[in-house]
């Protein structure tokens, strides 16, 4: 998994060198803006493929942030922040336009809602010293938005109810993500207690 990241790292950080002329906030924020789109488009068109592109531009422009602010020497914790809070709503967006596309509500709840709870954990860890994260369960964030973006696909190519299976599988590997994570914290944590 981790050479599978290395290798969208790299292909990002290509990418972002078109995109130095935008400020890494302006990219975040129109990454943003995009991602509250896609479940009115959901709404407003009942279209799968429309909707996953919108929610396609706002994860491509997401992933740029970071890429960009690195290549302009301007990355900051300020702006790692709004880059997070961004994510977590996009995150959040994206999953449940889900429900305006008929795929079953409890299963884009659960979604979001195990999407939600691998970066608090993350983040909860990292609060506490917990370092190297990123790297820990099947589905580190960009595992997710490929995953989801995918749901999207299957259900413009077989409907509502393959989306409704393929949200299953995602189900399972977000639980197992949070279980690896959680296992993960807390062997560090038990040895950091024992020192």
């Amino acid at each position: 998994m981790s050479a599978v990241r290395r290798k969208l790292r790299s292909t990002t950080e290509s990418i972002a060198r078109y995109f130095v002329f935008l400020s890494p906030d302006a990219i975040t924020v129109l990454g943003l803006i995009l991602s509250l789109l896609t479940p009115v488009v959901a709404y407003t068109t009942k279209n799968p493929l429309s909707t996953g592109a919108v929610a396609l531009a706002a994860v491509l422009m997401d992933a740029l942030d970071g890429s960009v602010a690195r290549l302009r020497g301007t990355t900051s914790k300020r702006g790692a922040f709004i880059d997070s809070l961004a994510d977590r709503l996009s995150d959040a967006a994206i999953i449940l336009a889900l429900y305006y596309l008929e795929c079953d509500y409890l299963l884009v709840y659960l979604a979001a809602a195990f999407s939600m709870v691998i970066s608090y954990v993350r983040a909860r860890a990292e609060s506490l010293g917990v370092r190297g994260l990123s790297d820990v369960g099947i589905m580190t964030r960009e595992f997710r938005c490929i995953a989801v973006l995918a749901v999207y696909l299957i259900h413009y190519i077989a409907g509502a109810s393959y989306a409704n299976y393929a949200l299953v599988a995602l189900l399972a590997a977000l639980g197992m993500t949070v279980i690896q994570r959680t296992f993960y914290i807390l062997s560090l944590l038990k040895e950091g207690a024992q020192e």
